[in-house]
């Protein structure tokens, strides 16, 4: 579940870094690398976008404040059909945002001929246009889009006035910008660091479990091990070597647990889970799958002969019946004697949150 949620947490991180980086583009007036990035984001409805799994749709705000400048963006740049439709969609989310409704007011007296659709130019820039994550417009009630001298309702000269005082906001959007970036790059490094911990006790496990008799099977999350003849020549019956090499191999856990030169971290071992899985062959007249009595008892006798030698405890063991479909082989009439066994994976344990 926590690696669920820090998964999301990163992905809403990434979506407000991907929307400031927009920011900083159109602030610096360059309005298509504005308009490339916030496109890169892809479905912006307040709820998943395209590939996603919901971790884009959890930041409400972000999405509006994605949107809305996405809107900005198209209407400085002349595309005020585009920018209405992005408003559209805001009002959708949210229908009391002021800068969807400002913005589509502008848009219905440019529409009607009543404003003229030009930015506000100040000396040697172009009007800040950029907006807090929390969707709070720098410069308010769309007067962006007005032309000096041309806003019939007076708001042009209140619109410079807040661009003005912008220059805190901006720093401060800045600030938050830095943060969040410091953030994702802990969550990524955490990231970083579990996957190389999980691949170093699984390398150790394959390492201290490899024997004769013994396949290893090196997997991503587990290491599998499987006995290259059957455990079991009928019923629960264990044979000798099956009893050996499951004695040695709960003796090499036990050690592997204890001895901190196998582990990843300084004074402790490697702390792993152990499930053992039974595995029968179906009979003529009986069940073809979904398990079977044999085959969780199979894994109950293995767990005893894995306790046997060692300070484990049955209790240290999940014990599971295998579909009987699902052996280690084949499921061959010549591979039914090796696919009366059992066979067992081996998991690191997920280490304790940080307090």
């Amino acid at each position: 579940m926590a690696d669920v949620t820090d998964s999301a947490r990163a992905r809403a991180l990434s979506l407000q870094l991907a929307v400031n980086r927009a920011h900083s583009a159109a602030r610096t007036g360059d309005l298509d690398l504005a308009a490339r990035l916030l496109d890169e984001l892809g479905g912006l409805d307040g709820g998943p976008g395209p590939g996603s799994d919901g971790g884009a749709g959890a930041d409400h705000a972000t999405v509006l404040a994605a949107l809305n400048l996405r809107a900005k963006v198209h209407a400085q740049r002349g595309e005020l059909t585009e920018a209405d439709a992005c408003w559209s969609r805001v009002e959708a989310i949210a229908p009391d945002d002021p800068d969807a409704a400002a913005g589509r007011r502008t848009l219905a007296k440019i529409a009607a001929g009543r404003r003229h659709a030009r930015p506000v130019v100040h000396t040697g820039r172009v009007a800040v246009i950029a907006i807090a994550l929390a969707g709070v417009a720098l410069i308010g009630g769309g007067g962006w889009l007005l032309a000096n001298g041309d806003d019939g309702d007076g708001q042009s000269s209140d619109s410079v006035a807040q661009a003005d005082t912008g220059s805190e906001r901006l720093r401060e959007e800045s600030r938050r910008s830095d943060a969040l970036k410091e953030r994702l790059a802990a969550l990524e490094a955490g990231d970083t660091a579990a996957a190389a911990r999980r691949d170093s006790t699984l390398d150790a496990v394959a390492k201290r479990l490899a024997m004769p008799g013994v396949e290893i099977r090196r997997h991503a999350d587990d290491v599998q091990l499987v006995f290259s003849t059957g455990v079991f020549p009928y019923d629960s019956v264990i044979s000798p070597q099956g009893a050996s090499a499951l004695t040695e191999i709960g003796r090499r856990l036990a050690d592997l647990e204890s001895d901190p030169g196998a582990g990843t971290g300084a004074g402790s071992g490697t702390a792993v889970e152990t499930t053992v899985v039974g595995h029968s062959v179906a009979v003529p007249g009986g069940a073809p799958s979904g398990g079977s009595v044999v085959a969780l008892n199979r894994a109950r006798v293995a767990a005893q002969y894995l306790t046997q030698d060692s300070d484990l405890r049955l209790t240290d063991f999940r014990l599971v019946s295998a579909d009987q479909r699902r052996g280690p082989f084949p499921a061959t009439e010549a591979n039914a004697p090796r696919n009366r066994t059992v066979t067992l994976l081996i998991t690191p344990k997920e280490p304790p949150p940080a307090s």
